[in-house]
């Protein structure tokens, strides 16, 4: 028993020393790799994604995306980031819009429009499948948070 947790502990300590990389069965939070902003924690991505923030820290306009329909990796967002119903986030962009004049993100189809759409500007944010992020996007996107998914 003391040897299990012998290893476990020292996978602990060689896991906290890694640089943050994404897994199968996680939500990639990702971002432009022309962006300056390195890990996030949850709060920093929500703001991001909700446009409570609406530049990075190197001036750029913050171009946050999100999903059409109701996939696996939206409803993480909607549960784990946003903590929103999908009503409730409606709700939210209606008044966003309305009161302040910012625009609703673009909803795209699936992780590699998205991919393709972080990838191509500096400022853009959003969501995908870990495991849809293959060796030749880790040039122009970066990986700055993650969150479970079920």
């Amino acid at each position: 028993m003391k040897f299990i947790t012998l290893i476990k502990c020292s996978l602990t300590v060689i896991l906290l020393g890694m640089p943050l990389t994404a897994v199968a069965g996680e939500l990639a939070i990702i971002v432009n790799s022309e962006n300056t902003v390195g890990n996030l924690d949850q709060n920093d991505i929500k703001k991001y994604l909700l446009k409570e923030n609406l530049s990075w820290p190197n001036g750029a306009k913050v171009r946050s995306v999100d999903r059409k329909g109701s996939p696996p990796e939206r409803k993480v967002f909607l549960k784990e980031i946003a903590q929103m119903s999908p009503e409730n986030l409606e709700k939210y962009w209606v008044s966003k819009r309305y009161e302040k004049g910012i625009p609703v993100p673009p909803r795209l189809g699936g992780d590699q429009q998205i991919i393709e759409y972080v990838q191509s500007f500096e400022g853009a944010i959003s969501y995908v499948n870990a495991s849809s992020i293959g060796e030749a996007q880790r040039a122009t996107i970066k990986i700055v948070g993650t969150v479970p998914m079920p």
